[in-house]
């Protein structure tokens, strides 16, 4: 994989580097059709590894019948905006021992709904990319020249069919979530 003039490779360890300094990632399963799923989680990483907590929903299930998994953090900082993407294999992790040395059990998660469950994502590959802010400041005017308005978008296309209800949501009577 090449980069541009803008874009440089990240080491492993500054790839680690901005994981263990992250509390808020991506993680991405495949579902039982075959589809990719992505999740926003809160984690921590420890000992080579990425430890997230799970209610019994979506994540479990698929992780359950296919562990390969991905997981992507990004952010922004005084060098520019960058991004590390984690390929591994996640399973359930019960080991009390493991979990409490983990942190995960100190995270505390953005919901509110009960995460009976550890994931253990082993890491087989990880990588990063960062990127030159290309962001600019009001007090350096730019040397382009202004820029169009955007095209308009596209008009919305109908779905081809329903979303799944959310499993905490019953449906109404008219079908809506309620």
């Amino acid at each position: 994989m090449t980069t541009g003039p803008s874009a440089r490779r990240l080491t492993t360890a500054e790839c680690w580097g901005l994981m263990e300094a992250e509390e808020v990632g991506r993680l991405a399963v495949t579902r039982r059709d075959g589809a990719p799923d992505i999740f926003p989680v809160n984690y921590v990483v420890h000992e080579g590894a990425v430890y997230v907590r799970s209610a019994p929903d979506a994540k479990v299930v698929s992780l359950d019948a296919r562990p390969a998994a991905a997981f992507e953090i990004d952010g922004r900082d005084e060098d520019g905006v960058w991004s590390v993407v984690v390929h591994g294999h996640a399973a359930r992790t019960v080991d009390a021992v493991e979990i409490e040395r983990s942190g995960i059990t100190r995270v505390v998660s953005a919901s509110p709904r009960y995460k009976a469950h550890v994931l253990k994502l082993s890491v087989d590959t990880i990588t990063g990319r960062r990127f030159a802010d290309r962001t600019e400041s009001p007090a350096q005017p730019s040397s382009r020249p202004p820029a169009a308005a955007p095209p308009a978008p596209p008009p919305a296309r109908p779905r081809a069919e329903r979303p799944e209800p959310i499993a905490s949501h019953r449906p109404r009577p008219d079908g809506l979530l309620s």
